[in-house]
């Protein structure tokens, strides 16, 4: 018996509401300079499983990641930090938070961590052109091959870029090439997993977290390439969500991230496939966010973890299959 299914179809195809990519690293510095032991950074934590999505410890009780990681967490969850588990109790949301700008919040975890040195947030306004140092698990790979041709291994590694500018929500890095001047000895950029991971700057008082792994700009055959540009949540601008939440004042509500194209939740693969999707609307899946999918929204795409793919319906086109 003939069933006539409706599509719908997205203007310009799939859009990806944003997401950051593990370490792109140059090509001419060996692999083992960024490799570190996980044990160098205690305080940073994997959010919802090895290799998707990060998280820092900067209060006994509680993580800073991005938005578009903590929208998947879900309770009942666990989170391993040095070696001990801890109890997810609730996420606190940038109340500003879209699926877009905003891409900040807290995890409460419980019992305290003990014996992990918490790492401050960095407050002040003067990030450009400083040395920033960033820790990932993701997808790993060079600056010739991108994102395309990394590979996922979970080995911790760390690098340096600079803050190229800043605007009122991001902070901006540039992948430079070996033969630009103002390369760093570890250039590198967040690759596929590396999401909600922090960016460091070192000061008088030790290191501080100026931003949060975001997203990336451009079209996906150029994510993890060479001038490739990455965006941060500039963590000063939302000093103030820190306090509320990690001081005593905080009124003990937790707001969960509700991202504007958040429907139904369908697990998927790490670089789900775009035609997959539209067959899981064919099939009456509905609409579907595919965790990590590889697909763009505009000119960003987030670089790794707790990927959504949003399809914005434009048209809806019918057809009859004899089911």
């Amino acid at each position: 018996m003939p069933v006539t299914v409706a599509v719908a179809l997205a203007l310009g195809g799939v859009a990806v509401c944003p997401e950051a990519h593990a370490i792109l690293r140059r090509h001419d510095v060996a692999d083992a300079q960024y490799v570190v032991a996980a044990e160098e950074y205690p305080a940073v934590v994997d959010l919802l499983e090895p290799g998707d999505c990060l998280a820092t410890l900067i209060a006994p009780s509680w993580l800073l990641t991005a938005a578009h990681c903590a929208e998947h967490v879900e309770l009942p969850h666990v989170i391993r930090v040095a070696g001990q588990d801890h109890d997810v109790m609730g996420v606190v949301c940038e109340r500003a938070y879209d699926g877009d700008v905003n891409d900040i919040a807290l995890v409460h975890i419980d019992p305290p961590v003990d014996g992990v040195a918490p790492i401050p947030i960095y407050r002040d306004r003067d990030e450009v052109g400083q040395l920033v140092t960033f820790v990932g698990r993701g997808d790993s790979g060079t600056g010739l091959d991108g994102q395309r041709g990394a590979v996922l291994d979970l080995l911790t590694r760390r690098a340096t870029n600079r803050v190229h500018d800043s605007s009122k929500r991001w902070l901006e890095l540039v992948f430079e090439s070996p033969e630009d001047p103002s390369v760093t000895a570890l250039e590198g950029i967040s690759g596929d997993g590396d999401s909600g991971g922090p960016a460091f700057v070192e000061t008088s008082d030790g290191p501080r977290i100026a931003g949060v792994s975001s997203w990336q700009a451009g079209a996906e055959k150029n994510i993890g390439l060479y001038g490739a540009r990455e965006f941060y949540t500039r963590v000063s601008r939302h000093a103030e969500l820190v306090d509320e939440v990690t001081g005593p004042a905080w009124d003990g509500e937790y707001r969960r991230c509700r991202p504007a194209c958040s429907v139904g939740a369908v697990g998927a693969p790490r670089h789900h496939p775009i035609g997959a999707a539209l067959l899981a609307l064919a099939l009456g899946a509905g609409w579907m966010r595919a965790r990590r999918a590889a697909a763009t929204r505009g000119a960003k795409q987030r670089t790794g973890n707790g990927r959504r793919v949003c399809l914005e319906p434009v048209a809806i086109v019918t057809f009859e299959t004899d089911h």
